[in-house]
Order: C-alpha cells, then structure tokens, then sequence
C-alpha cells in the first residue's frame, strides 16, 4: 500500500468517482448514478470549465479586426501615396533637366514633365510651374538655376477611415548649360 491508487476511483472518496478512458480526451472522470436512478450515466466532467471560451475568442477577432484592417489598408495606401510623391520628384527633375538646355521652351518642359507621369493615377491633371517664367528659361543664363515644380491632386482611400484629398508636389532644380 506505499504506492498512489493508479485510478481515483480505487480510493475512498465521498463523491464516488468511477475513471474511465475517454475517446476524445484520455482519461476523464463520472459520477456513478445511483441505484435506482433511471436516467443515464451523468457526464458532469470533474476539474473542466463550466464556460465554453470559443465566443470569447471570436468577439476578440471582432474587436481586432476593424484596427488590423485600418492597419493594413493604411500601409498600403501610404505605399501607394508614396509611390506617386516619387513620380512627380522624378517628374519634376526630368522637366528640370530639359529646362537646363539654352533653346528649350516652356511648352517641350511641360510635355516631357508630363510623359515622365504616364502610368501614375493621379486625380487630376498635374500642374507644372517653371521658375524663370519664361519662353526659354535658360537662355543666356549660364550657370544660373532652373527650377520646374509638378504638383498634382491624390486621394488618400482607406476603409473605416474614409477618403482624403491632398495635392502632393514634387521639385527638380538644374543649373542652366
């Protein structure tokens, strides 16, 4: 008798447990009905939760889910943001660095700007300021800058959050040849 019972109910015990091995579970312990009783073997599992946690988890998700979503369509959009912030830098420069030759006019800075913006989705049509406001901003200026500012109109999409409009701008400076 120096050893542990292999099975509770080997041992004395007030509630009557009776051990049996379980399919799902292992080994799980019943009450034994009583003599007499009619109705079948009560299952009340001794030492398990009285509460299922499967709700609990997915009112969690519920929660989470709409600052996850914001999360993630926000990254995305500040990427795409970001994306056309380069476009207009990159459209600018090129402007600039055809707005350097002595005989270009404003119209070829405008066009090649322009052509540097295909396949950007901007909302609007890009604004283009050059600086001198010139016909030929670098005629007879050598050595001196030119400057060419893209601006163009975006909107900011993000669900639960909603839709932003914002005019981005991009600058490009070149010294005159």
């Amino acid at each position: 008798m120096g050893r542990w019972p292999r099975f509770v109910a080997d041992c004395p015990h007030p509630l009557n447990l009776t051990a049996h091995r379980d399919e799902t579970s292992g080994i799980g312990l019943h009450r034994r009905t009583r003599v007499g009783d009619t109705s079948m073997t009560r299952k009340r599992r001794i030492g398990r939760k009285a509460t299922d946690d499967h709700g609990a988890a997915v009112v969690e998700f519920a929660l989470v889910l709409p600052l996850l979503m914001l999360m993630v369509f926000g990254t995305i959009q500040f990427g795409l943001l970001f994306n056309r912030q380069q476009a207009l830098h990159a459209a600018a420069r090129e402007g600039a660095r055809v707005a350097a030759l002595p005989s270009t006019t404003q119209a070829e800075i405008s066009a090649r700007a322009t052509s540097a913006l295909d396949g950007i989705p901007l909302a609007g049509t890009p604004t283009i300021a050059v600086v001198p406001n010139v016909t030929k901003p670098c005629d007879a200026r050598l050595g001196e800058s030119v400057v060419v500012k893209v601006s163009g109109p975006t909107s900011i999409e993000i669900p639960l959050w909603g839709t932003t409009a914002k005019t981005l701008t991009g600058r490009g400076e070149f010294r005159c040849e």
